[in-house]
């Protein structure tokens, strides 16, 4: 895309945004474009735009709008973006890991309709039904020693990842025993 064109969209969305905050009387967005003190024929010309005004965007050479980064929102907005999805990435695992619907729900408020949508999304098959395999006893040991070992870790999916990468052994089997040791 050509810089042109990118102030021709920026342009457009702008005009967009002001004759919405125009119409339903947003001051506040109305001030974060500088348009509070429009005088009123403009601000009438602005609401009276139509699409094929619109159009003409991508042939006006200037930019009608300053855009800069507010820092402060930016460093907010990457950091949430990175949360939500390394948190997207961990339920993922922890799906592909053995984690069953409930279990997520229990830790993550994960939705069957979620869990279905991500199953399908990973191309992993349904999810079989019915009573969860117990632990060998050794494998049951291997699972509640190494619990015991991740006690500094407070996020509970974390936990379970970590689990599963040192034991290899399916979370909803691991969880049954966990389970039964709370119990």
């Amino acid at each position: 895309m050509s810089t042109d064109n990118v102030f021709g969209v920026l342009n457009q969305q702008a005009i967009i945004l002001a004759v919405k905050a125009l119409q339903h009387d947003d001051e506040t967005l109305l001030d974060q474009f500088g348009l509070t003190e429009l005088d009123s024929d403009l601000a009438h010309q602005l609401k009276d735009l139509s699409i094929d005004h619109l159009n003409c965007t991508n042939s006006f050479r200037g930019s009608l709008l300053e855009l800069k980064f507010d820092p402060r929102q930016l460093k907010l907005f990457i950091n949430m973006a990175f949360e939500k999805t390394r948190e997207d990435d961990q339920v993922n695992r922890a799906i592909r890991a053995g984690l069953r619907q409930p279990m997520l729900e229990e830790i993550k408020g994960i939705t069957r309709r979620e869990f279905a949508t991500r199953r399908q999304r990973m191309g992993l098959p349904e999810h079989s039904k019915g009573r969860i395999e117990n632990l060998g006893e050794d494998d049951e040991l291997l699972v509640l020693r190494t619990w015991s070992k991740l006690k500094e870790i407070n996020d509970p999916l974390t936990k379970y990842l970590t689990l599963f990468d040192e034991t290899n052994i399916s979370l909803d089997r691991a969880w049954v025993t966990l389970k039964q040791l709370e119990g």
